[in-house]
């Protein structure tokens, strides 16, 4: 009996790879969460560093701005006092203007409308700078007069114009930065809390379904225990049955050999009787008497026969010879030999064609070649001479109706004849037992060669199929394998 139920080790392999699948789907999902948290973390970061971005931009303006302012008071002051105190003062604000202009420029580099009010700022500061240069230049002849120092005051105004035009924009970034500052404030904590309960949930679940896995485990360890012992209670049923049906085949044999010996033993008696009784008294019987003794003599030969061709099947069941390459065509020749008084009194035509070489049980196949070729030459009609061909030839098992899908290589051999052919409707029923499609008057038989030829086949582990029509001919096509490697 076939044991299909998995064993211990093959269910902890189970266990262990959905464990395995349980923790690896959990450390997965862990990480997706990770990864998302640390995608809402960095976003919060870089948005608070936009907000610092525009509000480091505004001190810079503002600082700009200053640092003209203090330039301006130190040119005033040197121009009234002659002090060359102010005027070192001077240059250093002008160091100072330049690295502020440069911050300025580093931290707008990414906002291309900055980036043109820049050079507008930075022309501003250039003009206002060198507007500057050129009172220094006119202080040492002359007194600067009031249009000029108006003239200076409107340059500043210009450059607060550009700077506040500058710092409206950042205030406008500003606002809209804070605002997603404030929603990222808002989001970020809930987001965390949600992530953090989604992990814990992940955890659970996952100690869940361990927890389930484990129990499952446990009751398929159950199940199987109780499985096994199952199993060896039908083993132990089956070796029960097995040695009923060695008790069953011993008597079969005994039956056998009762069929063979004690049955025929009386049965020959009977025959030789009545084929004295025909040879000798025959003329003292009335007509009547002659005709029950020849109906007698008729059964008696016929049941001689059916007792044959049961022995003849049983054997074939028990039989088990090893197969071998034979020469087909001698074996057609020896089938001649056995069924010469047939042959010659037909006048019927075997011919073979095809491979020589066949693997068979020898002996087996003989008799299935026997009892096709003598079944061709019996179910001819009167008046026609039997013509059977023989062929042989190679296949692959896939090719072969209702097998199985191999490259096996199949030798496949053929035996048609011109007789009366047969209804397709009967093609499977003519390999059963005892099953006959005409009357012993019209033709003699047991109606066991062809089961026999069926059980042959199988011995060689082949197939077997028939086709006919009714009076055109019937062909039996055998598949054996033929012993190659694929």
């Amino acid at each position: 009996m076939r044991n299909d139920i998995p064993n211990r080790a093959q269910l902890d392999n189970i266990r262990t790879n959905r464990i395995r699948i349980i923790f690896i789907s959990s450390a997965v999902l862990l990480l997706l969460l990770s990864v998302l948290s640390y995608y809402r973390i960095n976003s919060l970061h870089k948005t608070s560093e936009l907000v610092t971005h525009t509000t480091q931009v505004k001190l810079d303006l503002e600082n700009i701005y200053t640092s003209v302012s203090e330039a301006d008071s130190r040119m005033r002051g040197f121009i009234l006092t002659k002090d060359s105190t102010y005027l070192r003062r001077f240059e250093t604000s002008l160091n100072i203007l330049e690295i502020q202009t440069d911050s300025l420029e580093s931290h707008i580099a990414d906002n291309y409308s900055q980036r043109t009010n820049l050079i507008k700022l930075r022309q501003t500061v250039k003009k206002r700078l060198d507007y500057m240069h050129f009172l220094l230049g006119q202080s040492g002849s002359k007194k600067i007069d009031t249009p000029q120092w108006l003239e200076a005051r409107k340059i500043m105004t210009e450059l607060r114009t550009v700077i506040n035009h500058m710092s409206t924009e950042e205030d406008m970034l500003l606002k809209l930065r804070r605002a997603t500052l404030s929603e990222e404030l808002l989001v970020t904590p809930l987001f965390t809390v949600f992530l953090t309960v989604a992990a814990l949930l992940v955890l659970i679940a996952s100690y869940l379904m361990v927890n389930r896995e484990l129990s499952t485990s446990n009751l398929l360890r159950n199940d199987l225990v109780k499985s096994q012992e199952q199993l060896q209670e039908r083993n132990a049923m089956l070796e029960e049955r097995n040695l009923a049906l060695d008790k069953m085949n011993k008597e079969l044999e005994s039956f056998t050999y009762i069929s063979s010996h004690d049955l025929q033993e009386p049965l020959r008696k009977m025959q030789t009787f009545i084929s004295r009784i025909m040879d000798k008294d025959s003329e003292q019987l009335s007509e009547t008497g002659q005709n029950y003794l020849k109906r007698t003599q008729d059964a008696a030969n016929r049941l001689q026969n059916l007792i044959q061709d049961l022995l003849a099947y049983s054997r074939v069941n028990k039989e088990i010879f090893p197969s071998k390459d034979e020469d087909l065509f001698l074996l057609v020749n020896e089938v001649r030999d056995d069924l010469n008084e047939e042959i010659q009194a037909s006048d019927a035509l075997i011919e073979v064609a095809g491979k020589k070489q066949v693997r068979i049980i020898t002996s087996q196949f003989r008799q299935l070649l026997i009892n096709l070729v003598s079944n061709a030459i019996k179910f001819t009609a009167q008046g026609t001479r039997p013509h059977i061909v023989i062929t042989h030839s190679q296949v692959e098992e896939f090719e072969i109706p209702g097998s199985r899908k191999t490259d096996a290589k199949f030798s496949k051999i053929t035996v048609s004849d011109n007789g009366i052919g047969f209804d397709e409707a009967y093609k499977d029923r003519i390999f059963e037992v005892f099953q006959r499609l005409h009357t012993r008057e019209e033709y003699s038989g047991t109606g066991i060669g062809l089961a026999i030829v069926k059980k042959i086949v199988e011995n060689h582990g082949g197939y077997v199929t028939a086709d006919g029509q009714p009076g055109k001919g019937a062909t039996f096509t055998i598949y054996i394998p033929s012993g190659q490697p694929e």
